[in-house]
């Protein structure tokens, strides 16, 4: 998959993401990248007009990846280690991205990493979020 359609991540996460995709072909019919979701924060009425849709626009919430199938959307969550803040994005998105857009298909959180924090790992299961822990590359010898 061609970097240019998530510039928006680092490198090292751009490459995790790059590595899961290509690890599931054909799951997904469409893919959609920096997803805005939530409403974002306005500044209020002492701003003018355009700075405020700025303000907001640069304020919402962004999904990693957004992976559309048949039958589900997942709501991809790329970090290179999962923890707290991972999880709460998780537990969060699918429901701001139904309230954002009116999803009509199910929404499902999914992580997408190489590894967990400490003390991590089982709270991802007690939410039931599906991850995918993806091998390290190895490291270039140049």
């Amino acid at each position: 998959m061609p970097r240019k359609h998530f510039t928006h991540l680092l490198e090292p996460s751009a490459e995790l993401l790059a590595s899961y995709l290509h690890s599931v072909p054909g799951r997904y019919v469409h893919l959609d990248f920096d997803v805005r979701v939530g409403l974002g924060r306005d500044p209020g009425p002492d701003f003018d007009a355009s700075m405020r849709q700025m303000a907001i626009h640069l304020s919402q919430r962004r999904i990693d990846c957004l992976a559309i199938s048949a039958n589900r959307i997942d709501v991809i969550e790329v970090t290179t280690q999962a923890g707290l803040t991972s999880l709460g994005q998780l537990m969060a998105y699918p429901e701001l991205y139904r309230r954002t857009y009116a999803a009509t298909l199910p929404c499902f959180p999914v992580l997408v990493t190489y590894d967990f924090a400490p003390d991590m790992a089982d709270l991802y299961e007690l939410y039931n979020i599906e991850c995918y822990i993806m091998p390290r590359p190895e490291p270039s010898n140049s």
